[in-house]
């Protein structure tokens, strides 16, 4: 073991392991997966200054590298630690590595406002949502397990003991995290990794200083030689744009506008972008950091022509990639603003199509910039649930990978979506679970709510997990090429005591042809209880041709799995078996069908 000096990598490494250490061996699945993670990060520039720089290189290696190199740092080994929490861990290990990371930071991080409630960061929602629901599944198996195993050793008679609620998740994590600890070697293998990294920056610097040497010698040779590639250009390493940059009051005062939280020194916060969208005022800014790859962004907006105090707080980002635009949109005013970098080329898709052929597409329109940044006007979609919009960023010709635009707070309107029913009166359709599915799938299209026409093709209550009753809905949403958008919401009665929940269990397109009830669309509906029992009741319905007199289930091969009747062109079928397509007989001969499972509709 080497003998540590004052003042060297080591004594960094052992002051910024203890606060680190959580999150890397939650982050990775084995002890020596997370040292080679805390070297890799602690190797970044600036990274063991103090806990927050080593925390946000951290957060910077794991969220913002390749995908072929965060698989690599966040591994499934065989050699996984035995954990005494084996629920959570394998709830982890389930989760895709990006929700895993974000998951991870994001409850292990010191509280910092803006964050958690986010005014939405949606990345983190989605991780906790799978977290979370993954986990409760987990933990109901493994108590369903102590409980049958527990009758057998209980006298009879008695009643068992009652279970102990679950400790919250943070709580759990950190638990899970003090029962995984690192080699013994840790420090002397994270210190030779970070030197090694030094020592290959430090090799490169040397090269380029020995180049200035011989400089004087290539002069006469420059015009014959390739052209080098210039810098990467970053985001946020520009003045300020937007029409109000040039207010020089306004944006002073932006920068300095109340951020609880913000990193960094007051000092260090910065406006990146500020003007007037469609109905309202947005403002970018950036806090800690550096100028080019800030520590996290902050969208404050207001109404049109608002000083800076009627400014209010949106949304915050941590961490934001510095070569990643940065993207804000409202559907109920149609407002998109997308702050790039110099020189990047936007395209902007403001929803998907859906074509007579069943496909979906997107028609991409070149808008202008000033500065890499654009102003965008859309056409408002009032009542939306979400966004429909989708980007293209060309960069130096190549075209970068950029996420969806952020939104602003949706809420949707309170209004009911008009339904028509299919045959006579059908129940439910004003469910919450079939309007939220309504407004989710109708904002994913783009299409105002009230204005859209929607069908039901039928509607009922089945037997759902644990035999409580769940109200299905089958509903088709009219496209101007004259396909159907088909989804199927339900909801469920959670519990004993009357709690309620909603999902849906199919989404599909059915292309252009003859009328709706001239059709023939079956759906696959997997009823399951998403935080109570892991429990699945699997139907099959079938919406045909009224006259229709019966349907036949058809296997891979096309042999007869079992037929029903119709009762007025509807069956509903449990436990259909795996079904590949389905027959109807109608008077005019058979029509078939491939029943729908899940799809995405944003194309």
């Amino acid at each position: 073991m080497r003998v540590r000096r004052a003042g060297t990598i080591d004594d960094a490494v052992v002051r910024l392991l203890s606060p680190l250490t959580p999150a890397a061996v939650l982050l990775a699945d084995s002890p020596d997966a997370a040292v080679r993670l805390l070297a890799d990060a602690l190797s970044l520039p600036g990274a063991l200054h103090d806990v927050p720089s080593g925390r946000r290189a951290l957060a910077r290696r794991v969220l913002h590298q390749r995908r072929w190199a965060a698989e690599q740092v966040l591994e499934s080994t065989a050699s996984a630690p035995a954990d005494e929490d084996a629920a959570l861990a394998d709830a982890l290990r389930a989760l895709p590595s990006r929700y895993r990371a974000t998951a991870v930071l994001h409850l292990l991080a010191e509280p910092t406002p803006g964050a958690p409630d986010g005014a939405a960061a949606e990345e983190i929602q989605a991780a906790l949502i799978r977290l979370r629901g993954d986990l409760a599944r987990r933990d109901a198996d493994q108590r369903r397990e102590r409980s049958r195993t527990a009758a057998l050793y209980r006298a009879p008679g008695t009643s068992a003991d009652p279970e102990q609620p679950p400790l919250d998740l943070p709580e759990r994590l950190a638990r899970l995290a003090s029962g995984r600890p690192l080699p013994p070697d840790a420090i002397e293998t994270i210190a030779a990794g970070i030197g090694a990294a030094r020592h290959v920056r430090r090799r490169r610097r040397l090269g380029a200083a020995a180049g200035v040497l011989v400089a004087g010698l290539l002069v006469a040779l420059v015009p014959l030689l390739p052209k080098q590639p210039p810098a990467t250009p970053t985001v946020f390493g520009e003045a300020a744009r937007g029409a109000l940059a040039g207010d020089r009051n306004f944006v002073t005062a932006m920068a300095e506008a109340p951020w609880p939280g913000a990193p960094g020194a007051a000092e260090s916060r910065r406006v990146v972008f500020a003007d007037d969208v469609p109905g309202g005022r947005w403002a970018l800014v950036a806090a800690g950091g550096n100028r080019s790859s800030p520590a996290a962004i902050a969208w404050f907006t207001g109404p049109t022509g608002a000083s800076a105090d009627r400014m209010t707080l949106s949304l915050v980002r941590l961490t934001p990639d510095p070569a990643l635009p940065a993207s804000l949109s409202d559907p109920a005013t149609g407002a998109l603003v997308v702050v790039g970098a110099p020189g990047d080329r936007i395209s902007v898709s403001a929803r998907p199509e859906v074509q007579a052929d069943g496909s979906l597409t997107h028609s991409f329109r070149a808008v202008p910039t000033s500065h890499g940044t654009a102003v965008v006007g859309m056409t408002p979609v009032p009542g939306a649930a979400g966004g429909s919009a989708s980007l293209r960023v060309e960069r130096q010709g190549r075209r970068l990978d950029v996420p969806l635009p952020v939104l602003l707070h949706v809420t949707g309107s309170s209004g009911l979506v008009p339904v028509t029913p299919r045959m006579g009166t059908s129940p439910y359709l004003e469910d919450v679970a079939v309007q939220t599915r309504l407004r989710s799938v109708l904002s994913q299209l783009g299409e105002v709510p009230t204005a859209t026409p929607v069908t039901a093709l039928w509607s009922g209550e089945l037997p759902g997990p644990n035999d409580r009753p769940t109200r299905l809905s089958v509903v088709a949403v009219e496209q101007p090429s004259g396909a159907f958008v088909v989804t199927a919401p339900f909801s469920y009665t959670a519990d004993d005591t009357g709690r309620t929940g909603s999902s849906w269990c199919a989404t599909g397109v059915l292309p252009a042809g003859a009328r709706l009830d001239e059709r023939v669309v079956a759906v696959r509906c997997d009823l399951t209880d998403l935080s109570i029992e892991n429990e699945v009741s699997r139907f099959l319905v079938v919406v045909g041709p009224r006259g229709a007199a019966f349907v036949r289930l058809l296997d891979e091969h096309g042999a007869e799995l079992s037929r029903h009747p119709l009762h007025d062109g509807v069956a509903v079928i449990r436990s259909p078996g795996k079904v590949a397509e389905v027959s109807v007989r109608t008077a005019g001969g058979s029509m078939t069908a491939v029943p729908f499972v899940d799809a995405d509709v944003t194309g």
